[in-house]
């Protein structure tokens, strides 16, 4: 099966990690201090996603990883600021992702970039007792079908696939409902008690409640 490293500032709790735990590959996860990664000598990965802290050079950050002997020769996917997206196409990278990626971005590159081997594999995600197909269109929690209306589970498809990013009332209206929606953010609130209600705990407690801001799902069981 083919492996992934990952090289970022943070080990223990990217933003990249938490996407690349739904990856139907297994994921090597090393240190990138500053611009210098922190790579053993090993079997080369078939790719190698680079996730930098905020502001790092990037250029100077793939400069190292291109002279690595391990890591030098792989595909690199590679993490930018926003306000650096025009420097993609000078930098020593197969395939780049802006930093507040959804999952399921860094699902479809991964896959395009190792020829996807794992399209099939990445059309159900996990948590916990919850198993959520997003092609059969059905949730799942301890192997048992959950009835969920198709807006309910549309809400919960988003969610999921944004897991750990906060998710603002409007943004949900504007991306979960038909843009001619003309209903308030209360409907909202009214999808996520009813979510909640069919979910059950403790699956139901990874729709978090950020306080006038909306809602996030937490990838991990609180």
């Amino acid at each position: 099966m083919d492996t992934i490293f990952l090289l970022t500032y943070r080990l223990d709790d990217s933003p990249m990690r938490r996407a690349l735990l739904h990856a139907p590959h297994p994921v090597e996860v090393y240190e990138l201090r500053g611009t210098r990664p922190v790579c053993p000598i090993t079997v080369p990965p078939r790719l190698v996603v680079v996730e930098a802290a905020p502001r790092t050079p990037v250029a100077m950050v793939m400069s190292a990883v291109t002279r690595h002997a391990v890591i030098g020769r792989s595909p690199a996917l590679l993490v930018l600021d926003l306000e650096w997206l025009n420097m993609a196409p000078r930098l020593d990278c197969a395939d780049f992702i802006a930093r507040g990626f959804s999952i399921a971005e860094v699902l479809a590159r991964v896959d395009r970039l190792l020829g996807g081997q794992g399209a099939s594999a990445a059309t159900a995600m996990q948590f916990g007792a919850l198993q959520v197909d997003l092609e059969g269109h059905q949730a799942l929690v301890d192997g048992e079908s959950v009835a969920l209306a198709p807006q309910e589970f549309a809400l919960l498809r988003h969610l999921v696939l944004n897991a750990g990013r906060v998710q603002s009332r409007d943004e949900l209206l504007r991306r979960v409902w038909d843009r001619d929606y003309e209903g308030g953010e209360r409907t909202v609130d009214i999808h996520i008690r009813r979510l909640r209600a069919k979910l059950g705990q403790p699956v139901a407690d990874r729709i978090q409640t950020i306080r006038q801001v909306g809602y996030k799902w937490l990838p991990a069981a609180p």
